[in-house]
């Protein structure tokens, strides 16, 4: 067997990380093939990289270092050698960190992308990741059976109970308290913001250029009646420039809000979806958070969202059904499984002791299967000790 890495936006952290454990797991059971170019705007490997595989004497590397690598982060071109080359290794499989969706499609082979695993408000490891045919298809699983459904829930039932205790026991945002206290008829709305950093390229899939882009359009489109309460992604408070940003929440102040942490580490997303009436959301993880609240959720995005969320594409219905008072939202039922299913079926942890090659292959053979689900959610429970009872 041929597994293809194709890693045009791997970052240095990430190839460390997640996708060496991964080689060296995989190098056991199949011949690998590593594409990956040099560094570039944060994306790409070095030397170091290279020296950190256990397997790299039996990997085949091709170090996509042509002058026209850096269009490889984007797509948008035909790339037929590289596409040449793919086809020369012939490969069973491409597991991928690319940004460019369409490239890959083209693959000879069939193709899962690597993507982070987070599905807050549960907590999770930032080396964890999924298999997925596409990055973006948020809250998507497949139709289970009653049986399976039970099992699921049996299963995950003291840590869906533990979380749902630890949302109900934290501390409200006593300035969005107040201000709904207000204003009866004031809608909040959240607004997590993605990460915006030169090294994420997969921010080409938004709808808008940028951040302060987003905020500024939502801003203009919603009534007076309506506040966008705004979070910001936590790597953008380190390492991006917010001067964009906090102009735009300056001059539209009566219609947004920018709910900043109030100590290092705080992330006051889940306290902010908590207090508010719906979500809007692009691509970010967080709307996991708006399903297990019961939220209405308004996504802006190409890319499959799971039925069940009953999420709207409007922004005027999505309005409407809130002050309508009976919007559509989130199936909770449906929620416990489909965290479950998260859970038991679908992690990848590459760095602990049971995970092998053959159960990576497993999991690209077999997408869904129960029998994986009881260690699944032993080992979920095992590395989160912060929901033990």
């Amino acid at each position: 067997m041929k597994i293809l890495f194709y890693l045009p936006v791997v970052t240095p952290w990430w190839f460390d990380r997640i996708v060496a454990p991964l080689i060296d797991r995989l190098a056991v059971e199949a011949e690998v093939h590593v594409m990956v170019p040099p560094l570039w705007c944060g994306t790409g490997i070095t030397p170091d990289q290279l020296a950190g595989v256990a397997a790299a004497d039996r990997v085949e590397w091709h170090i996509l270092d042509d002058e026209d690598q850096p269009r490889l982060r984007r797509g948008g071109g035909d790339f037929d050698g590289l596409l040449d080359r793919v086809r020369s290794i012939d490969p069973d499989l491409a597991l991928c960190r690319s940004a460019d969706l369409e490239t890959p499609r083209r693959f000879p082979c069939p193709v899962r992308h690597m993507m982070e695993a987070a599905f807050p408000p549960f907590p999770s490891r930032a080396e964890w990741l999924v298999l997925r045919e596409d990055p973006f298809d948020h809250c998507v699983m497949p139709e289970l059976d009653s049986a399976a459904k039970d099992i699921l829930h049996a299963g995950f039932d003291e840590l869906w109970s533990a979380m749902r205790r630890k949302v109900s026991a934290q501390t409200p945002d006593r300035g969005l308290a107040d201000q709904r206290g207000s204003g009866a008829e004031t809608l909040l709305v959240s607004l997590p913001l993605e990460y915006e950093h030169e090294e994420n390229f997969f921010g080409i899939h938004r709808p808008y250029a940028d951040n302060a882009a987003l905020v500024s359009a939502l801003a203009e489109a919603v009534d007076d009646d309506v506040q966008l309460a705004v979070t910001d992604h936590p790597l953008n408070l380190l390492h991006c420039d917010r001067a964009a940003l906090d102009e735009v929440v300056a001059r539209y102040a009566g219609r947004v809000r920018l709910v900043s942490p109030r100590r290092r580490k705080d992330q006051p997303t889940l306290g902010v979806v908590t207090a508010s009436d719906g979500m809007i959301v692009s691509n970010s993880k967080v709307i996991s958070i708006a399903a297990f609240l019961g939220k209405p959720v308004l996504r802006l995005s190409n890319h499959a969202t799971g039925p069940w969320l009953n999420a709207y594409s409007d922004l005027p219905a999505f309005l409407g059904g809130i002050r309508g008072g009976a919007p559509s939202a989130p199936s909770q039922e449906q929620a416990k499984t489909f965290f479950a299913f998260h859970a038991a079926n679908n992690i990848i942890d590459p760095i602990h002791e049971d995970t092998d090659g053959r159960l990576i292959l497993d999991m690209v053979e077999s997408p869904v299967d129960r029998r994986r689900w009881s260690a699944g959610i032993r080992r979920y429970a095992e590395s989160c000790p912060e929901l033990a009872l």
